[in-house]
This record gives structure tokens, C-alpha cells and sequence, in this order.
């Protein structure tokens, strides 16, 4: 089943269009929220919360990267979670302090407009990456990937993946100082 014709289903409340949903993402959408809950029974849970959600949401929302905007109401949700139940993954703190560490000079950004920009500036800067760069990048940073994990999938060393992750923050930052947000 395509995309669009999973959307035309959950767009009309078409019966069975969760059921479609779980068939063609379930496992993705519990991967990504099993990075993040070390707990299965968590992420499930966060998984069912998310099929609500986008039963919720569409209509009106009618997504234009269906998979993307998917896991990202996942890995919100997933992350909520983790913080109201104090059992995030450490994994999840170990990338977000990795990539913090090396984007942020000591102030945080407090207006949504300007995260938006950031997140626009970080979108355009990743789209003029190498397509396996940007996706060790992604999969380690957006989806919480391990290292290990992530080096397998590329067929990289762990060496490489490590040098590639770390040359590609450190050119992110000097594009993010260069276009005036750092």
C-alpha cells in the first residue's frame, strides 16, 4: 500500500486504517520509540498513543512526508513520555549531549520561530551531505541509533562511522556560525 492511498484511508476514517497503519510502519514507529523508552511496555504504549494522535490529527493534517512526519509524532511522543516518567533511555541523553555539546554556545533558544529556522538551517545544511552521511547522521542524532548499529548498516567501521559523525557535526557547526545561529 502506498502512502497516499494510507493517508486517503485514515483521512475518511476508513475502518481498518490503523490496522494498515501498524501493518506498513508498526515496527519502524516501535523501533523509534524503543530507542528512546528502555521500557518495551513504554514504548508500546507510546506507539498505541501515537495511533490515536494521527487518527486525531488527520483530517485536517494531510502530511507531505507521511514516514518522516510519522516518526517524528513517535519520537516526540516517546521523548514526552521519558521525561514524565523519569525513564528515558540513556542513549537518548548520551546524542543529545553529543550533538548540544557542539551546536549550542551555552544559551538556549526560547523562541519557536527561531528553533524553526534552526531546524530549517540544519534540514538545508544535511541536504548537502553525501546521502550515507546524512543518513549515519539522522539515524544517530534524529532516531537515537547506536553507533554500533549504525556502522553495521552502512557497512562502515566503527572507527569511520565515529570520525564521519564527528567531522559532520563539527562542519554543521561552522555552517550554523557561518549563516548567523551560533
Amino acid at each position: 500500500m502506498t502512502d497516499e492511498m494510507l493517508l486517503e484511508q485514515l483521512f475518511t476514517h476508513e475502518e481498518g486504517a490503523l490496522e494498515a497503519l501498524d501493518a506498513q510502519y508498526g515496527a519502524y514507529c516501535r523501533t523509534i520509540a524503543g530507542r528512546i523508552l528502555p521500557d518495551p511496555r513504554d514504548a508500546e504504549e507510546c506507539f498505541n498513543d501515537c495511533l490515536l494522535a494521527v487518527w486525531k490529527a488527520i483530517p485536517p493534517a494531510r502530511p507531505t512526508h507521511f514516514k518522516g512526519w510519522l516518526g517524528a509524532v513517535v519520537r516526540h511522543r516517546a521523548i514526552a513520555m521519558g521525561k514524565k516518567n523519569g525513564r528515558t533511555a540513556p542513549l537518548v541523553d548520551e546524542t543529545m549531549l553529543e550533538l548540544a555539546r557542539d551546536l549550542t554556545p551555552g544559551g538556549n533558544l526560547q523562541d519557536k520561530a527561531e528553533a524553526k529556522e534552526l531546524g530549517e538551517a540544519i534540514s538545508a545544511f544535511l541536504w548537502t551531505q553525501k546521502p550515507e552521511i546524512r543518513r549515519a547522521f539522522l539515524r544517530r542524532y534524529w532516531g537515537c541509533g547506536g553507533l554500533e548499529e549504525i556502522a553495521r548498516e552502512l557497512g562502515w567501521s566503527l572507527s569511520k562511522t565515529k570520525s564521519v559523525l564527528f567531522r559532520t557535526r563539527n562542519s554543521l557547526k561552522d555552517y550554523l556560525q557561518k549563516e548567523g545561529y551560533l
